[in-house]
């Protein structure tokens, strides 16, 4: 966090960081779920599980061939290949 800030330029008081940090965690996100995910049309089952883990790849295993490939498929459609490479990109 502190390096992204300050490659932002954000400064940021030595007594705030302890509380940014915590409010940071996927607990502390999952606990205020319905404020944070990003889900104006209503289609999450689940907020809370929007805050599974964190990795890249992890939503790979919570969906079938057939969804992954209809995912692709529709994110091409909506999406610039430079930014689908990117957002899929390997760890």
């Amino acid at each position: 966090m502190r390096r992204i800030a300050a490659w932002l330029g954000v400064e940021v008081p030595a007594e705030r960081w302890a509380t940014l940090v915590e409010a940071a965690t996927f607990g502390a996100m999952r606990e205020r779920s319905q404020a944070l995910v990003p889900d104006a049309m209503g289609v999450l089952k689940d907020h809370q599980a929007f805050f599974r883990r964190g990795r890249s790849g992890a939503g790979r295993a919570l969906l079938s061939t057939d969804e992954l490939s209809h995912y692709h498929r529709r994110a091409a459609e909506m999406a610039p290949p430079d930014l689908l490479a990117w957002l899929h990109r390997e760890r």
